[in-house]
């Protein structure tokens, strides 16, 4: 088939005589082909020329239509067909034993809904796909003019018996897609993540502790900033760093946690505020977050009023900690017990996924 050829020959980037004579011949088919369409033989021709012309230069044109929007949007101009075989149209794409495909593609403007799945290859010997996984923030949509510039992701569920993964991933541009051509890639993905639940020991809490202002990675909750007692009030940035800061706890050493599973590095009662830090470890390679409950002794249960994200780095580890804030008058501390779900990560496969599709126009 002329795509196996051309993908041979691509990867040994020198082209063989035959495949570039037999391309040639089939832009001059699509040349003659447009000549009794449209009747314009000086266009076609010339088309067909610069096609040759192009393929002249074979062993530049698939990095630069791949990677320069100028050089791509000459060669679909002159063939879409052509355009194909430079960066060939693949569904599906394969690395580090693993399988990615595009499932299905909504397109608005400039915004786009994909359904991704994956699943372990056919040859690979891992079991890597077996349940929820995550793309790990590492994924872009681009149609080589436009990338996408902001996006989310969110596991959908798993099909053991197709063993595919599936995923829902939500990306936007600065400008409308172009929907002829459109390439999905993605960079790594967590394989084997997993939950757990565990209690949360209150028992050494404090009615007193130093505190320390850190720069703020997140927050957020049902309790706006706003509304925060003024303990808790975020801290103006500064010149070095415009980010807002806040005051935590400081009662335990970086050096105490661990870098690759969670730490509870503090609680405290202060002010009328239940305070609970929890270090997540090194984040870098990894996803690990806690949902966390206060149980009162008649069984409800509640969320956090609020919660602040910062990182703290130690050599070459970054640590990364949360601390949540229950907002209220506790009389008996001892009526009050704390369980967590903690969320974590398997393994981070790296590599190189990448399929290339055309949206198909509604009728």
């Amino acid at each position: 088939m002329f795509e196996s050829k051309y993908k041979k020959t691509y990867d040994i980037i020198t082209p063989a005589p035959a495949l570039l004579a037999d391309t040639i011949a089939r832009a001059n088919a699509e040349a003659a082909d447009a000549r009794g369409r449209s009747g314009r033989r000086r266009l076609a021709v010339k088309a067909s020329i610069a096609a040759a012309a192009l393929l002249c230069l074979v062993t530049a044109v698939p990095v630069c239509a791949a990677r320069i929007p100028a050089c791509y949007r000459i060669v679909e101009y002159l063939s879409p067909a052509l355009a194909d075989r430079l960066v060939p149209i693949e569904k599906s794409s394969t690395s580090q034993g693993i399988t990615m495909q595009v499932e299905a593609v909504y397109l608005e403007g400039n915004k786009a809904e994909i359904i991704v799945s994956l699943q372990d290859a056919p040859d690979s010997t891992q079991d890597l796909v077996h349940g929820e996984m995550d793309l790990f923030d590492s994924y872009g949509l681009s149609d080589y003019t436009n990338d996408s510039i902001i996006g989310g992701c969110y596991f959908l569920t798993y099909d053991a018996e197709a063993d595919k993964a599936y995923f829902k991933v939500s990306v936007q541009a600065g400008q409308a897609y172009r929907a002829d051509k459109l390439q999905f890639r993605v960079r790594s993905v967590l394989c084997g993540k997993y939950e757990d639940t565990r209690d949360v020991d209150l028992s050494g809490i404090v009615c007193s502790a130093d505190t320390k202002r850190v720069t703020l990675s997140g927050s957020g909750g049902a309790m706006s900033a706003e509304e925060l007692p003024a303990s808790l009030k975020r801290l103006p940035g500064t010149a070095e760093d415009p980010r807002p800061g806040a005051n935590v706890l400081d009662i335990r050493e970086l050096e105490e946690c661990a870098a690759d599973d969670f730490t509870v590095t503090g609680a405290a009662y202060m002010d009328g505020v239940l305070r609970v830090q929890i270090c997540m470890g090194d984040n870098r390679r990894a996803d690990r977050h806690v949902e966390l409950f206060l149980k009162a002794s008649d069984g409800s249960e509640r969320y956090p009023d609020h919660s602040v994200s910062w990182d703290e780095e130690e050599g070459d580890t970054r640590y990364t900690f949360y601390e949540f804030w229950y907002v209220e008058d506790i009389a008996d501390m001892g009526a009050y017990s704390m369980y967590g779900i903690f969320h974590d990560s398997g393994a981070l496969v790296e590599g190189d996924w990448r399929v290339t599709f055309r949206v198909e126009p509604e009728e």
